[in-house]
């Protein structure tokens, strides 16, 4: 019935919003620019520029609504979205490959250390738990215990040594594209969107309970991607959990492209015909407006 087909679509924006990895970004944005090896003080910084973009981009969403269609501008968005998501996830295998060339001297007097046939790169400190690394200032990376005495890291990298679980590799910047581009695709379009669609697809009789499933299925979802990102990074590796968002985001795509019909100046009167008119769902065309709304809308 059209109920059931307005419901499931009022739940699968609320949840495919979430579940392709917002909350995720948004909460762990200093600390997935720390994993592509940027300084704690820098990822705050450049967190702020994916914040900035995120409202800026917002009003791009306000702008093309009406212009656009609410269905070509979610698409849309969510097509940034993978690409963005994407690219994360690439400058991460790069940097993962990055760091098991980037050679470093072991401390052989501790646990940090691997065989004397291995190939002793950063990637071998990092994968020992109780490890860290730091630079000595002329170019080469030490590894180093997590109790290593102030002694010992003076003596290996310095007084102001910035000793760490990461390595700095110079494909940092696109893992900040990748976040940026992936705000950019969100702000327009998949933020707000699920919101606007959820208010003009219900009918009166059942706005208030609709809107209340629909708004606790979006709680839940940002209480389950916030709750198994850091989990999902280890399981999956942190290249993987951005695949795995982005793969969400496009299974989304191809479920909204079929089953969500264009709301564009459709009266919450005509709602229930619009969703038992199967022709509307698939592409982009609205159902035909009537005479009155035509005049109303123009």
């Amino acid at each position: 019935s059209s109920g059931i087909t307005q419901s499931t679509g009022g739940i699968s924006l609320q949840l495919f919003q979430q579940l392709s990895g917002i909350n995720s970004v948004m909460y762990y944005s200093s600390t997935i620019l720390e994993m592509a090896g940027t300084s704690p003080r820098m990822a705050i910084w450049l967190s702020c520029i994916v914040s900035t973009a995120n409202v800026a981009f917002t009003f791009i969403g306000l702008y093309g609504v009406e212009r656009a269609g609410r269905k070509v501008l979610l698409l849309g968005s969510m097509l940034v979205m993978v690409m963005g998501l994407s690219l994360l996830g690439f400058s991460f295998v790069i940097m993962d490959l990055s760091k098991k060339s980037m050679p470093v001297e072991f401390n052989s007097d501790s646990v940090c250390t691997v065989p004397e046939a291995a190939w002793k790169s950063c990637y071998n400190c990092l994968e020992i738990p109780e490890c860290r690394v730091c630079d000595d200032g002329e170019g080469i990376i030490h590894c180093l215990p997590d109790n290593a005495t102030t002694l010992l890291i003076e003596a290996t990298c310095g007084a102001d040594a910035d000793i760490r679980k990461e390595c700095k590799t110079s494909e940092s910047w696109l893992a900040v594209m990748g976040l940026t581009l992936y705000i950019m695709g969100f702000a327009p379009g998949m933020g707000p969107l699920p919101w606007t669609i959820n208010s003009e697809i219900f009918p009166n009789w059942a706005r208030d309970s609709a809107l209340c499933i629909t708004t606790f299925t979006n709680w839940l979802g940002n209480s389950i991607i916030s709750q198994t990102f850091l989990t999902l990074s280890k399981a999956a590796g942190r290249p993987g959990a951005f695949f795995t968002y982005a793969a969400v985001a496009l299974v989304g795509m191809a479920y909204f492209f079929v089953f969500l019909p264009e709301t564009k100046g459709i009266s919450l009167e005509r709602t229930d015909e619009l969703f038992r008119n199967r022709k509307t769902f698939i592409g982009f065309q609205p159902l035909q407006q009537k005479e009155g709304e035509e005049k109303q809308s123009s």
